[in-house]
């Protein structure tokens, strides 16, 4: 598949930036730039390879700015197709922008809708040094009582999770993170436009949870990939790289 046969298959509006090769070919419906400028601080800390969770990753353009941008960082996708919401082609659309930017080989893709008891098990067989959770959390689950645990979840398995929540939606759940961010090592990073249409007025609130002590991970273990365990990739529906099943 090449550029043009992407965009035939899937004509409609993105959510988020289409990048191709290292190139913005597409804008989506969504600011991403904005939010990738505010995280660039954080990732610029790093002076060793570091990995990095992009859940909801959407088109994925987090993390192909990252991989590009940062060639020793290790980028773990998560995303899939959810014909309730708008997002029905989300996962098969991932795959293929997967492939056309098959020159980065610091990038994974986890075909799956995440869940609690999947997030259990990454924090027992996985640590990431950030995580990056856009405007997902209120969509994996409803009640706030889910939302919290998710939370925990993501604090436990990151040093640095960068968060956003939204003004409009799932509004009890910002407000917890609003309290939380006061209780735990947390920089506020500001709030940024979400929509491109001039007449929302949806923004998300970006928070950076940070750990004091970070956990190391030795990638150099037999069963790892760079950056994740070939048994994560399996159990998760791992789908690319193609090779590793």
């Amino acid at each position: 598949m090449d550029k043009e046969a992407f965009f035939k298959k899937y004509p409609q509006h993105t959510y988020q930036d289409i990048i191709i090769h290292n190139q913005l070919v597409s804008f989506g419906t969504v600011f991403c730039e904005p939010r990738y400028n505010v995280i660039r601080p954080i990732l610029d800390l790093f002076e060793r390879p570091f990995s990095v969770l992009d859940l909801g990753a959407a088109q994925g353009y987090f993390s192909y700015s990252i991989s590009r941008d940062y060639p020793h960082s290790f980028c773990v996708m998560i995303d899939a197709n959810v014909p309730l919401f708008s997002y029905s082609q989300h996962g098969d659309m991932l795959f293929d922008l997967c492939k056309l930017n098959a020159h980065l080989d610091n990038i994974c893709y986890l075909n799956k809708t995440i869940t609690l008891p999947d997030l259990v098990f990454l924090n027992q067989n996985e640590h990431f040094d950030v995580i990056i959770a856009f405007l997902v959390v209120h969509l994996m689950y409803t009640d706030l009582k889910d939302q919290i645990q998710v939370i925990e979840n993501l604090l436990d398995l990151g040093d640095n999770l960068i968060l956003e929540v939204a003004n409009n939606v799932a509004v009890p759940f910002t407000d917890y993170v609003k309290t939380l961010s006061k209780t735990m090592e947390c920089l506020y990073l500001g709030e940024v436009k979400r929509r491109k249409n001039p007449d929302s007025l949806a923004t998300g609130k970006l928070f950076w949870f940070k750990k004091s002590k970070p956990h190391y991970i030795n990638h150099e273990e037999e069963d790892h990939m760079i950056g994740l365990k070939k048994e994560t990739f399996l159990q998760l529906n791992g789908v690319y790289p193609e090779n590793v099943r």
